[in-house]
């Protein structure tokens, strides 16, 4: 959340110049930032977020302001241009009757004569298109390597399905836990994260970009639950470096019906 308000404060501060457009990009900046400091995500990261949001929030207000007065003060514009022209009579070109002559009737006897059979061509079999990969029908395969949304690589995940059906886990690991709604039930999946990025990533990250899909391509997102002794939500991973590990676990709602599973993010399919 703390990169995401950084990148939309750096967009809202370089589109600040531009009427209206720049007042919204600007307000999503403040919105992200003030959230990623509510959850407690890197500060410089979302003070910067906030910052930059909030001079392009100020200067996209006065650009508007300024594009509002000129055209309301332009005096053609509130004229408006006059349709030209008359309306000009449509002529028909008349089309020209051509007389049929009768034909003539023939006294010799016409000969009949039978087509010579001509053999249709086969239509040549095109092979099958193959699906795109990282789709629901073609995923990728782990480990899967992640992506920043600016590009670069961030880290190397594998995930794999602790408990398809653990309703009963989740209410022994804490009393509070709400029960899944009717037709739906809990699914424990254990990610481990290997960093790649040089400049670091948190695990956090793939907590917030990761869903659990169905075959189907419906997906859900994760649910914030207290879990068992030992088992550490992704949320709370340390900061990852090239070649450390981190393995933490998320909870997802999905319906009963459900039994095969795939990783979702950012628009790829995971298999898992």
């Amino acid at each position: 959340m703390g990169v995401l308000a950084l990148i939309a404060g750096i967009l809202a501060f370089l589109l600040g110049f531009i009427p209206v457009f720049g007042v919204i990009v600007a307000l999503a900046a403040v919105a992200l930032s003030i959230i990623a400091l509510i959850k407690q995500q890197p500060k410089g990261l979302s003070i910067s977020g906030l910052v930059l949001g909030g001079i392009a929030l100020l200067t996209s207000l006065i650009m508007t302001v300024v594009f509002a007065f000129a055209v309301t003060s332009d005096p053609d514009f509130s004229r408006g241009v006059a349709a030209a022209g008359s309306d000009t009579e449509k002529t028909e070109t008349p089309t020209p009757t051509a007389t049929a002559e009768e034909p003539q009737e023939s006294t010799a006897p016409e000969k009949s004569e039978e087509p010579a059979a001509t053999e249709k061509p086969k239509p040549e079999s095109k092979p099958e298109p193959r699906p795109e990969l990282g789709t629901v029908e073609a995923p990728f395969s782990q480990p899967y390597v992640a992506k920043g949304l600016l590009g670069g690589e961030k880290y190397k995940l594998r995930a794999r399905v602790v408990d398809a059906n653990a309703a009963q886990r989740v209410k022994d690991w804490n009393m509070f836990n709400p029960t899944a709604p009717s037709g739906f039930k809990y699914v424990v999946v254990k990610y481990t994260m290997v960093g790649i990025d040089p400049d670091g990533v948190d695990p956090s990250l793939a907590s917030f970009d990761m869903s659990l899909a169905t075959k189907e391509g419906n997906r859900y997102d994760e649910e914030f639950l207290v879990l068992g002794d030992g088992m550490t939500p992704m949320t709370d991973g340390p900061k990852l470096y090239p070649g450390s590990k981190f393995s933490g676990f998320s909870v997802y709602i999905v319906p009963k019906k459900a039994r095969s599973f795939l990783v979702y993010d950012n628009g790829n399919y995971v298999s898992l």
